[in-house]
């Protein structure tokens, strides 16, 4: 044990210290349950109290997939009927997330920029606020990120594969972005035939995206046979996320006039993307507008935005805006490792790619920035040991 705390000691010191000042956030901030997450926490206090009058919510049966979150937040209330723990499992899962961060970053970057990077993370401000909020987008991540250090450590190996599927499926299960990966490790591979062989690369993929599907589709049918879910964790109306993502008005965010009309109409949802898209001349100007919201916008509103003093909020958003910037420079000094294949620029380059291809054409919130600023904080590790490399060199 003496050995296990020796060897890992920064480790263990990045989680306490990440976790504390998780932890004071939470016991100090009072944000509000409201929308989305108002109405999930809701059906999860249901479920715990025998009744289920959510069944009958055009939310969960459009939107069955919500449910995976809705199960999670019961079970975990069954345990401790409290919103404040909760929160505190947020900062326990939010803290395994910046460990996680550092570890992938250190496979190939150095210790010090890795170290660097973990620690911007565990202070940057909207992922840290986040906590305070019952968003069902904590839990997923963390899982994603253990998938690919997993895969990352032993990349191809067969039964590591398995687990890496069912990880992923049960990630989905909570947040459906899985599919993300999937794909992004699929291009990954791509690049890989020439090093691993073929029939390798193929079996562990199968086997990943098999594992995916079969633990995803056999908890929703498991939802729908047991009554839970009236659709499973089925998207009734796919096509919602794209009326928003192609509204020209609000640059792809959510519209409570698109809501209103299309959100509870599969049918209508499709016939109206289809004609805003037959508008490609407006196409590019509201793709960059989209891009803008993504990367660069800073949005505190949903952890922070009840405190009544604005200047308060206004001098946290600027210093969340700076976090951002300072990221976002920093990933855009890696850019000279493309030309190195190195497994984890590669394949997190690959995923911040897909992901912002998928936000081009759906819904788009600043909030939705939290699993691609992850991606970005490990290429940001490559960006600083370049620019101390050069340093170095020119010193």
């Amino acid at each position: 044990m003496k050995d296990f705390f020796k060897k890992n000691k920064f480790i263990i010191f990045l989680f306490c210290f990440s976790f504390i000042i998780r932890f004071i956030y939470i016991l100090i901030a009072k944000t509000p349950i409201v929308s989305d997450f108002k109405v999930m926490y809701d059906a999860s206090l249901e479920i715990i109290n025998g009744t289920s009058n959510y069944k009958g919510m055009s939310y969960f049966i459009n939107w069955g997939y919500q449910m995976g979150h809705v199960l999670y937040q019961a079970f975990l209330l069954n345990i401790c009927n409290s919103v404040l723990f909760l929160k505190i499992i947020n900062c326990i899962i939010t803290s395994f997330t910046v460990v996680l961060i550092y570890l992938i970053c250190s496979m190939y970057s150095s210790s010090l920029c890795s170290k660097i990077v973990s620690f911007i993370y565990a202070l940057f401000p909207f992922p840290l606020f986040l906590n305070s909020l019952l968003s069902n987008q904590q839990l997923p991540l963390l899982l994603i990120l253990i998938s690919l250090y997993l895969f990352l450590k032993n990349p191809y190996d067969y039964k590591k594969s398995i687990l890496i599927g069912v990880i992923l499926g049960i990630s989905n299960i909570l947040r459906s972005e899985s599919i993300v990966i999937i794909f992004s490790l699929f291009l990954f591979s791509l690049f890989q035939i020439k090093k691993v062989p073929f029939k390798k690369i193929i079996i562990c993929f199968s086997i990943i995206f098999i594992m995916y599907l079969a633990v995803f589709k056999s908890t929703s049918f498991a939802f729908k046979m047991s009554g839970i879910s009236p659709n499973g964790l089925n998207n009734m109306n796919p096509y919602w996320k794209f009326v928003l993502g192609f509204n020209y008005e609000t640059s792809g965010m959510y519209s409570s006039e698109d809501a209103s009309i299309y959100s509870n109409d599969s049918l209508k949802s499709k016939n109206e993307t289809i004609n805003r898209i037959k508008d490609y001349k407006k196409i590019p100007i509201h793709f960059l507008k989209k891009s803008k919201i993504l990367w660069f916008n800073s949005d505190l509103s949903w952890s922070i935005g009840y405190i009544s003093d604005s200047n308060l909020y206004k001098v946290f958003n600027t210093i969340n805006q700076c976090f951002i910037i300072v990221i976002i420079v920093l990933s855009l000094f890696s850019l000279k490792s493309i030309l190195k294949f190195n497994p984890v620029y590669m394949l997190c380059f690959i995923i911040l790619v897909v992901y912002f291809g998928v936000y081009l054409l759906i819904e788009v919130m600043p909030r939705y920035a939290y699993n691609l600023q992850v991606f970005e904080v490990i290429l940001a590790s490559f960006g600083l040991d370049n620019i101390f490399k050069y340093l170095k060199r020119n010193s």
